[in-house]
């Protein structure tokens, strides 16, 4: 006797977008891509500036701050890149 069993299953796939929700997807990631650049590259020149302000630092605000003319220096020297 055979028994009746489950060994497929019907599946529905989504229907697949439309060139036109391709390109609107594809446009805001460019645009969350071009976001992202642009914010890196603010935070660099920000931080750039920041190092360029320290190296004009003079040694009574120096003492108030509680850092070495070296330790700035040495802070000043690093890449904009590096945080």
């Amino acid at each position: 006797m055979r028994q009746d069993c489950i060994d497929t299953f019907e599946t529905k796939t989504a229907p697949l977008p439309s060139w036109g929700d391709w390109a609107k997807a594809g446009l805001r990631m460019v645009r969350a891509d071009i976001l992202q650049l642009v914010t890196t590259v603010m935070s660099w020149h920000e931080r750039w500036h920041h190092r360029q302000k320290l190296k004009n630092i003079t040694d009574t605000t120096l003492m108030d701050v509680g850092l070495t003319r070296e330790q700035i220096q040495a802070e000043a020297d690093k890449p904009f890149w590096k945080a």
